[in-house]
């Protein structure tokens, strides 16, 4: 929609390591040294460079520059703040959609805001359930983790991991009526609670959604082979060198097993990557600065359901606008893809958002913004 209006090319670039940009025959975690934000930055900066000379090529042009406008939604966001930031000279603008420019250590506030976004009665239902299955796991731990199809997870932490994930979905991508409409029916018709909430994981979580159970085994993440289930390992380890971003349990009131707490993140770093190998959280937020960022013309957008905005910038200032798109169903991404509200569609709509002219309003913003910041630019 934007590349219409501006008269664009979109041009999609695969992060290193990721698909297939993998640098190594393996992903020992030797092999993944050049494997950070850092090295992604300056390869879109020599692509970008590289791609602007084959235009000019093509027309027959010599140093002609066309104006560039970088976007990208969660971590590809905050690439492209930072792209903004260190690369200056390089674009006109940026968006950072859910961009989560702060590396954040014990991320409690992630846990909160799924409660706060889930509301007091299913925020109850969900704490019942966690506490259930706390006490189930040490009574029939193996019966439990079938029930939940996820026999495979050997490791408690990764178990009840795999389950908070699954209930933090609902409100990430803006479908929360999809969990709590079944659980505080089933509170209310005394059922098993934790029942109905297996049958969400399996059918929703993992069925609708296309979740794999592999992803939280520690096992499969210490697999070094280059394959397609290489990204669980590959984002593991941007986690647990540069950005941690630990969802923790909160000490009160939290959503989660307290189990989830920050021995096991460092544990699983430590399991799946050898010794020596720590998030090195405030190096981030120094080189980047964090939602202090220091950069200019880059527009910051968020959903107000969405646990990943805390570590976005959501404060407003003239050379970084930042906006929340409020309503019942907005989660990650939204300004780019509307709500995937039930039937789910993963493309999103914005018509199917609680309040889609919440959503129109902040898009017409980020137009506004791109087209200043593009006739600003000393595009030739």
């Amino acid at each position: 929609v934007l590349a219409k209006k501006f008269g664009a090319a979109v041009v999609s670039l695969e992060h290193r390591y990721y698909g297939k940009s993998s640098p190594f025959k393996s992903h020992t975690t030797e092999n993944l040294k050049y494997l950070s934000s850092k090295q992604a930055l300056f390869d879109l900066a020599v692509f970008r460079q590289w791609y602007q000379e084959s235009l000019n090529l093509k027309r027959n042009k010599t140093g002609a520059e066309n104006s560039w406008f970088v976007f990208g939604i969660s971590y590809s966001g905050a690439l492209s703040a930072w792209f903004r930031l260190k690369f200056p000279h390089l674009t006109c603008g940026s968006l950072a959609s859910s961009g989560v420019v702060l590396a954040v250590y014990n991320y409690t506030d992630f846990d909160k805001q799924v409660g706060e976004s889930a509301g007091p009665e299913c925020k109850a239902v969900l704490q019942e359930i966690t506490e259930l299955v706390d006490r189930s796991l040490e009574s029939n731990r193996k019966e439990l983790k079938k029930q939940f199809g996820a026999a495979e997870l050997e490791i408690d932490g990764d178990f009840l991991y795999f389950l908070a994930d699954a209930a933090v979905i609902a409100f990430q991508y803006g479908n929360p009526d999809a969990l709590c409409t079944p659980l505080v029916e089933a509170k209310k018709a005394g059922e098993d609670l934790v029942a109905v909430y297996a049958k969400y994981v399996k059918d929703f979580y993992v069925g609708t959604f296309g979740v794999s159970v592999e992803t939280y085994n520690q096992n499969h993440l210490k697999n070094t082979a280059v394959n397609e289930g290489s990204s669980d390992r590959l984002w593991w380890f941007q986690v647990c060198t540069e950005v941690a971003y630990f969802q923790v349990a909160p000490s009160n009131d939290s959503v989660r097993s307290s189990k989830i707490n920050t021995k096991y993140h460092l544990d699983l770093c430590k399991n799946v990557f050898g010794e020596g190998i720590y998030p090195e959280v405030d190096m981030t937020n120094i080189y980047y600065g964090g939602t202090k960022i220091a950069g200019s013309k880059i527009v910051f957008t968020n959903g107000s359901q969405d646990p990943w905005r805390h570590a976005s910038k959501q404060t407003s200032s003239p050379d970084l606008p930042s906006y929340i798109i409020t309503c019942h169903n907005c989660g990650h991404g939204t300004d780019m893809r509307g709500c995937p509200q039930s039937p789910l569609s993963i493309e999103g709509n914005a018509e199917k958002c609680s309040a889609p002219d919440a959503v129109n309003k902040v898009r017409q913003k980020m137009i506004e913004h791109i087209d200043l910041w593009l006739s600003e630019c000393k595009g030739t």
